[in-house]
């Protein structure tokens, strides 16, 4: 029934997207009317530096719990890493979709026939876009935090890949910003983030996420062993290599059929001919 399932959701899919590939959309009728700018630059270089001068503000009152590390945490009353880590993401979304539409709101609005109109227009929105990129510095940071507390997992490698590519987006627009041609942007974005899933994907993440809780181990003497015992196949040739006297039992993964081959498994099952640790199931 799985296969059967599987089999009709990648055939649709497949089917699909050769359609749209030998009948492409008629996408140009979604794009937005050229817009008038304004007469007069104010009208757009107010509201824009207002949003500026709020976003100096914030990041001048938030610097010091943006980057204050584990010693913020500890002296915060109430403040947990959870939260510590949370809000740090909520920022950095709220922040970049309000950067984002200030930004394509002004360059459709904001005058560009002389030359101090476009370096304003450079000026301004540069440094809104320089703000945004240090939230986004701190929400990384205030992640590895919370991964230096606490240890990896997939979720985090999840998230620490997301506000990556967020910051990409942002050094995007930075870039269109010099030359005041942002047509390539869209498709710019959808191939970074493609290519942020591939990148994720070649790293191997329970390999990547067990070494790292490995190294982890090795330098604080903490682990989440119960996590580690959950992880896949993947992560069992570094988890395999732990002395003897550790309290993890790495189970051999099924090989099943031909059908259900998986070279992780298969490297797996290979590693697992070795006796178990003392205390584990035969």
């Amino acid at each position: 029934m799985l296969r059967a399932f599987v089999l009709a959701a990648f055939g649709g899919l497949a089917l699909a997207g050769t359609y749209v590939a030998l009948n492409p959309p008629q996408v140009e009728r979604l794009a937005l009317p050229p817009a008038a700018p304004v007469a007069r630059r104010f009208e757009w270089l107010v509201p824009v530096s207002l949003v500026v001068l709020v976003f100096t503000v914030f990041v001048v009152a938030q610097l010091t719990a943006m980057f204050g590390g584990h010693s913020y945490v500890r002296r915060t009353t109430g403040l947990t890493y959870a939260d510590y880590v949370h809000q740090g993401f909520a920022q950095l979304t709220v922040v970049t979709l309000l950067t984002l539409a200030v930004v394509a709101t002004a360059v459709r609005k904001a005058p560009r026939g002389t030359a101090s109109d476009r370096l304003l227009l450079r000026v301004a929105l540069g440094v809104l876009c320089g703000l945004t990129l240090l939230v986004v510095a701190s929400a990384l940071y205030r992640l590895h935090v919370y991964e230096q507390a606490y240890g990896f997992t997939r979720l985090r490698l999840l998230a620490s890949f997301f506000e990556g590519w967020l910051g990409l987006v942002v050094v995007l627009v930075l870039g269109a910003g010099v030359r005041l041609r942002g047509a390539w942007v869209p498709r710019a974005v959808v191939l970074t983030g493609a290519a942020a899933l591939l990148a994720m994907a070649a790293l191997n993440p329970d390999a990547y996420i067990a070494q790292r809780n490995v190294d982890r181990y090795q330098q604080t003497g903490k682990a989440d062993w119960g996590y580690l015992s959950g992880l896949s196949a993947d992560a069992v040739p570094v988890l395999s290599g732990l002395p003897s006297d550790v309290p993890l039992c790495v189970s051999a993964p099924s090989t099943g059929d031909w059908l259900e081959w998986n070279l992780g498994r298969s490297r797996a099952a290979h590693l697992m001919r070795v006796p178990p640790r003392p205390g584990c199931p035969q």
